[in-house]
């Protein structure tokens, strides 16, 4: 399974909306509630810890932005 597809997954499994025909671009308008479940979420899917430093809100502004956030932190 790709990223993006990984991503898609994850983040409808919190949300309970369908997601496949998003772009990696395009906005997800994520309110908090759902941003901080997909932290943990996310964290889960990817083994990795993420640190509220380096966490920013335009981290969920769209797939492709939570792509690469996930690459550095599984880099580290």
């Amino acid at each position: 399974m790709s990223m993006l597809e990984r991503l898609k997954s994850t983040v409808s499994s919190i949300t309970q909306a369908d997601y496949t025909d998003v772009a990696a671009d395009q906005a997800l308008n994520l309110d908090s509630i759902h941003r901080i479940s997909l932290i943990v979420a996310l964290e889960e899917e990817f083994d990795i810890e993420i640190d509220s430093d380096e966490l920013g809100s335009e981290m969920f502004d769209t797939f492709e932005k939570m792509g690469k956030f996930i690459e550095t932190c599984i880099a580290q």
